[in-house]
């Protein structure tokens, strides 16, 4: 992606992917589906997660008053967001589906694909972000497609996409994803380094 679109910070990580061209007029009801107040079966997961973080400050504010049903409370949301996670696995058949190596930023994704994709195509985009199992649901907007020569056959095209239409709640998850990562990676280089 070219350097002026880079306005957060990017990793490379592994992901499900499932992506699908869409026209032009599949757009409307797929924004709908994407900012839809009821979440379904696939955005349940980073729906709950968001909701998570809001609920923990509220839970830090009552954490000395009654420790024993902030303990039951955060429980309770553990348990939603194994529920929501499974969701997630079901609709993408996370045990049958490879993970995909891909650089991911909060504004966008450069991936491997089996086929060119015209620049300006529009992808309703489905990842599933690891080890959380959070789902996110986006439209997106392919800026850049080339063809590799570097020996991968099976995916010989490498593919630049933003995102287009995304909750903002998921770019913050994603931000946050991006993060975490790199401050594993860092911690982790930090280590073989001493």
């Amino acid at each position: 992606m070219s350097d002026e679109r880079r306005e957060y910070f990017r990793i490379d990580d592994e992901i499900a992917l499932d992506y699908r061209l869409i026209d032009e007029d599949e757009t409307e009801a797929l924004s709908e589906r994407i900012h839809a107040r009821v979440p379904d079966r696939f955005t349940v997961a980073s729906s709950f997660t968001a909701t998570s973080r809001h609920m923990a400050q509220a839970l830090h504010k009552v954490q000395n008053q009654s420790p024993e049903l902030v303990r039951c409370l955060q429980a309770i949301d553990q348990k939603l967001n194994m529920l929501a996670q499974l969701f997630v696995s079901e609709e993408m058949n996370i045990d049958q589906q490879p993970t995909r190596e891909v650089n991911l930023s909060a504004g966008g994704l450069a991936f491997r694909s089996q086929h060119e994709i015209g620049t300006g195509s529009l992808l309703e985009m489905r990842m599933v972000l690891f080890p959380s199992l959070i789902g996110i649901l986006n439209l997106s907007r392919v800026i850049h497609c080339e063809r590799v020569s570097d020996g991968n056959a099976q995916f010989p095209w490498q593919v630049a996409v933003n995102f287009e239409q995304l909750r903002e709640s998921d770019r913050e998850l994603l931000v946050r994803h991006v993060m975490a990562k790199q401050t594993r990676q860092l911690r982790s280089a930090r280590l073989e380094s001493d």
